[in-house]
């Protein structure tokens, strides 16, 4: 039975993909008296809206205990087990046997709205705030993300970003595209050392103005359009980068568990793959 009376943002279906990723109650102590999934719900329904901790509707579990579940899973790698789970069932959907042999990185600068860490001015696209960096493999899904301030160079940040690839399924991976932000040839020695594939830059057609469709590259910039449609990510709102990479992934989540369980209750919001 469902605790609040706002629609939930997962249905039965969804949640029964996302249930065993959950951690079982510890034991000992009075017994657990609040619903998971409620929890969960109060969750995405801050990213899905971009309300305010303090301002979550009563009749959501209360926003204490909301905001302790969510810093428990975002530190313990609660959030990650199920991003993991439900990208590797997306994939199996939709590609099966084809094991993934290329990635994109590329990044996104974001305004932030209150105080806190890394936060810088980026003067390239004018903002001051955050940088979100992301790997997707060919079909968009989230491999790696890192949050820094806007300042920081792209092909600076790109090592950091590229370390958070182990233990992801990259390990067919031959090529990494990326656009020209990323031609730094202290990045292409860092690759060499470390990495087993390729980094290939992407560039502009001669001669083009005003914003281009780059091959292959454009399926990370539809992630990034993804998680547009999170109020929440519209700026980040965030005062910590684990908040913010977080959110991120909670995006991805919600994206894949409608994906695997289409649901006509919020359309919309339903992962489309390219035609």
């Amino acid at each position: 039975m469902r605790m609040h009376h706002y629609p939930s943002d997962l249905t039965d279906a969804q949640w029964a993909l996302i249930e065993p990723h959950i951690p079982p109650e510890p034991g000992g102590g009075r017994p657990r008296k609040t619903d998971e999934r409620d929890v969960l719900d109060a969750i995405l329904y801050i990213l899905r809206t971009g309300c305010q901790w303090r301002y979550l509707p009563s009749d959501f579990p209360p926003r204490s205990t909301v905001w302790r579940y969510f810093d428990r899973w975002r530190r313990d790698g609660t959030l990650d087990r199920i991003h993991d789970a439900l990208r590797r069932k997306v994939r199996a959907a939709e590609k099966p046997y084809h094991p993934r042999t290329s990635a994109s990185v590329d990044s996104q600068s974001v305004d932030t709205t209150s105080g806190g860490e890394q936060r810088g001015r980026d003067n390239a696209k004018n903002v001051d705030g955050r940088k979100r960096h992301i790997v997707v493999d060919s079909m968009g899904l989230l491999l790696a993300v890192l949050v820094t301030a806007a300042s920081v160079d792209d092909a600076a940040a790109a090592p950091a970003l590229f370390a958070r690839l182990e233990g992801q399924p990259v390990g067919k991976v031959v090529r990494m595209y990326a656009d020209a932000k990323y031609h730094n040839f202290k990045l292409y020695e860092w690759v060499e050392a470390n990495a087993a594939w390729e980094l290939s830059i992407v560039r502009r057609p001669a001669d083009s103005e005003g914003w281009v469709v780059l091959p292959i590259r454009w399926t990370v910039e539809r992630t990034f359009a993804w998680l547009g449609r999170c109020r929440r990510l519209s700026k980040d709102r965030e005062r910590s980068t684990l908040s913010s990479e977080s959110f991120i992934k909670l995006a991805m989540i919600q994206l894949m568990s409608h994906r695997l369980r289409p649901s006509q209750a919020d359309p919309e919001f339903r992962y489309c793959s390219a035609a």
